[in-house]
């Protein structure tokens, strides 16, 4: 696995991982951008057939992000290899991955619909301010649940999910970790406001509920999941590596 690779980076920045995962997502662009596309082609079929049924779009997201989310990880891990495998090897590997990182973004998606009053919402269910940085920490905590959930080997596939949100909670118990962490789920929050924008936008449109929701929030995440899932990556591969220089 990439994690024993000789070429695992060094400790770096995060302006460094920032960087880097900038570039590997460059690397290929154009496919994560014909997946991307690809994605919302899909889910948009399956939310026109389920009439835009809230819960159908949400299982048919985690879904369809469950294998986009681990091919994309393995396929960023891959460019630290000395020769990198070709994409049917990346897909072939990235299958047995799928339902794993399917799971684990129902729970992320379950968590983070409940904390996002405290990031987005009043006063009061920010609790005045207190919060937006407990609420962004969890973020960043949870984008790199889906890299464990695509990457570890050293756990059987059914104990995975459980495993890569326990272990992603971990990681913000080291002090180093938490400004990252947090900063990193700053970043997540983004396209969060974009997509509040977006679904504000539509609104005025007179678009309906469901059908504004569904293309407020869907194209967004589906254009984002690769850059965020290489950042993820790198952040990941940066704690192993502070993690093993420190024994």
């Amino acid at each position: 696995m990439i994690l024993d690779n000789p070429k695992a980076p060094r400790a770096e920045s995060f302006i460094a991982i920032v960087d880097a995962a900038l570039a590997a997502w460059a690397a290929r662009w154009w496919l994560y951008l014909g997946i991307a596309l690809a994605s919302i082609a899909v889910e948009a079929g399956v939310a026109v057939l389920a009439r835009y049924d809230a819960l159908v779009v949400a299982l048919a997201f985690c879904v369809v992000d469950g294998f986009v989310t681990a091919f994309v990880t393995i396929d960023v891990a891959e460019q630290l290899r000395e020769e990198r495998r070709p994409l049917r090897e990346i897909v072939r590997a990235a299958l047995p991955r799928w339902p794993v990182v399917a799971v684990v973004l129902v729970a992320v998606l379950i968590v983070e619909a409940s904390l996002f009053p405290w990031i987005f919402g009043s006063a009061e269910e920010t609790f005045y301010g207190m919060g937006i940085l407990p609420g962004l920490l969890v973020f960043g905590i949870l984008g790199i649940s889906t890299v464990i959930a695509s990457l570890d080997d050293a756990r059987p596939l059914p104990l995975m999910p459980g495993f890569a949100l326990f272990r992603s909670f971990l990681y913000a118990g080291a002090w180093p970790n938490l400004g990252r962490l947090t900063l990193s789920g700053a970043m997540l929050a983004v396209p969060m406001m974009l997509q509040q924008l977006l679904e504000h936008w539509l609104a005025t449109r007179g678009i309906p509920t469901a059908v504004n929701s569904f293309w407020s929030n869907i194209p967004v995440d589906a254009l984002t999941l690769a850059p965020f899932q290489a950042f993820f990556t790198y952040l990941y591969l940066d704690f192993k590596v502070r993690d093993e220089t420190k024994r």
